[in-house]
């Protein structure tokens, strides 16, 4: 990439600092709290249903420590099975 001006270039590394601050923040975790996190099911839908869930460790992609495959949380998804 060619640079025509230092005005140029540092508009470039703000987009970069942009990008890479983003990509960040989507793939951070929640509190348990932030997404109402309980141990119980809510209305028959548990966490190890979900498409969070991660069976092989018993853990979730968006909320932060352990939680247990019989709990629930507001960003509960049922998984689709195939």
């Amino acid at each position: 990439m060619k640079f025509n001006t230092r005005r140029d270039f540092f508009k470039s590394l703000t987009a970069l600092g942009l990008m890479s601050f983003v990509t960040t923040a989507a793939y951070a975790k929640g509190s348990k709290e932030l997404f109402e996190y309980q141990e119980t099911p809510k209305d028959g839908k548990r966490c190890k249903e979900c498409m969070h869930f991660l069976p092989e460790t018993n853990e979730c992609k968006v909320i932060e420590g352990s939680i247990t495959p019989e709990g629930w949380c507001s960003l509960y998804i049922e998984a689709k099975t195939e």
